[in-house]
């Protein structure tokens, strides 16, 4: 099989997951108007969709190691399009809502695709592949953004939900004719539901808290996630075969790049959220004003794919890792200081958009080259779920600070935290050892031993 062929196939998949996450956002408030609910309420759109694929992402991630990564690929593509079709045709929210958490196991996609290079491609050409998917991810993610617009004005707002019930649908096509099967794991091997179920309440707790921080009774969520997470974590060290492997996390490598990924989530989501409110507020900026406002963040993902190219086959993936960062980082502070005009913003969002698509870029290298090849999915989604609770941190402080202390001067504030967070991320990438990347061998001799 070509290796062209396997990437316009990952390529597709990736592109379907990343505009069902975005499509629906800026049409929260046109939901709640067409459904008579509260605000609070039609937040579950978001709040089930992100529950969904962090609890379901290991778990599906696994299942990938065990029973081959393209058939759980397609299984995430028919649950996102069978998902987005109940949305489509749901007359009253909880319908809705229950269709968006059976969307949510599509979060699976992205690292199963990461999975997929590491088994299917040439080493050679993996550092190529790993940047290209990480594009797709973030222009189908801003043009979502982009689209829903004029998808409500000239359509429907239910047509929000069946355009990425198409598009998952005929991703499956060429996954099941372009993507090669991979191997089985030996029949021997089992899942271990006892640890997912742990797994899934904890998480689901801890991001339950995280995205109601601040009202009254969030903090029980967290209490029992508190409780919880320590019992997985016993569970997984005596496992005979766990469902995440912790020596694997221990691995230098992916401890460090696990942590880097944290920090990197915490400022990047976060400034998704306070970037587009300062441009509404600031100058006065409707929905469609604000999505092109963020599209530099996907031009600056396509500009920056050749420097990072460059940078890993000279540096490795460790180099593009704290070069992106401090890319970032700088362009928050630089929007800290500077958002006087528009032009100013965009400018600082497309430094941004470099920055964080070649740290993410990396990111994904860094993982799945540094582990066993049978581990890759589980351990591509673990990192996935540390962006996405990192991710949620930063938007929960975030909006904390906005609704404490209003003003401009509040979004100076959050900017500069975002900033401090991606200098913490940039001394976790330090950390990552050198080399990381020595193709074709053991992932101890790539990473030194935990």
């Amino acid at each position: 099989m070509k290796p062209g062929a396997t990437l316009g196939g990952l390529c597709l998949a990736t592109t379907a997951y990343s505009v069902l996450q975005s499509l629906v956002v800026p049409a929260l408030g046109v939901f709640q108007d067409e459904l008579n609910a509260t605000p609070s309420a039609t937040a579950w759109l978001l709040t089930a969709f992100l529950l969904s694929a962090s609890i379901s992402t290991p778990v599906l991630g696994r299942l990938g190691d065990i029973y081959g990564k393209r058939r759980i690929l397609i299984a995430a593509l028919t649950a996102m399009s069978l998902g987005a079709l109940t949305s489509a045709l749901a007359s009253d929210l909880p319908v809705m809502v229950a269709g968006r958490v059976v969307q949510g196991l599509g979060g699976a996609v992205f690292p199963l695709c990461f999975a997929l290079v590491r088994e299917h491609l040439p080493a050679p050409g993996r550092p190529r592949a790993f940047v290209i998917i990480s594009t797709v991810m973030s222009v189908g993610g801003a043009a979502g953004t982009i689209t829903a617009g004029p998808i409500l004005s000239l359509l429907s707002s239910r047509w929000l939900f069946l355009i990425p019930a198409m598009v998952s649908a005929l991703a499956i096509i060429p996954v099941i004719l372009l993507l090669p099967p991979g191997e089985r794991a030996p029949l021997n091997t089992r899942i271990d539901w006892y640890g997912a179920a742990l797994l899934a309440t904890w998480l689901g707790l801890l991001l339950l808290a995280i995205s109601r921080f601040g009202s009254p009774g969030w903090h029980w969520p967290l209490i029992g996630a508190t409780i919880l997470a320590p019992v997985w974590w016993r569970g997984q060290r005596r496992a005979d075969q766990p469902l995440v492997d912790l020596r694997t996390l221990a691995l230098p490598t992916v401890r460090a790049t696990n942590a880097a990924t944290l920090l990197l989530g915490f400022g990047m989501f976060g400034s998704w959220m306070v970037i587009p409110l300062l441009v509404a507020e600031k100058f006065d900026a409707g929905p469609t004003v604000v999505g092109l406002v963020m599209v530099p963040t996907a031009v600056g993902n396509l500009l920056i794919m050749r420097v990072y190219r460059r940078l890993t086959a000279r540096q490795g993936p460790r180099a593009a890792l704290a070069a992106g960062i401090a890319i970032a980082g700088l362009a928050y502070l630089a929007l800290a200081v500077g958002h006087q005009t528009l032009a100013q913003v965009c400018l600082g969002i497309l430094v941004m958009g470099a920055g964080i698509g070649l740290a993410f870029a990396a990111v994904g290298a860094l993982v799945v080259e540094a582990v066993p090849s049978e581990q890759t999915g589980v351990s591509a989604a673990v990192n996935t779920v540390m962006r996405t609770v990192g991710g949620s941190l930063g938007t929960a402080v975030g909006g904390s600070v906005l609704t404490w202390s209003p003003g401009e001067s509040s979004y100076t504030t959050v900017l500069l935290l975002y900033a401090a967070a991606l200098a913490g991320a940039l001394c976790c990438a330090i950390r990552v050892p050198r080399p990381v990347t020595v193709y074709g061998g053991p992932a101890e001799a790539r990473t030194g031993t935990a």
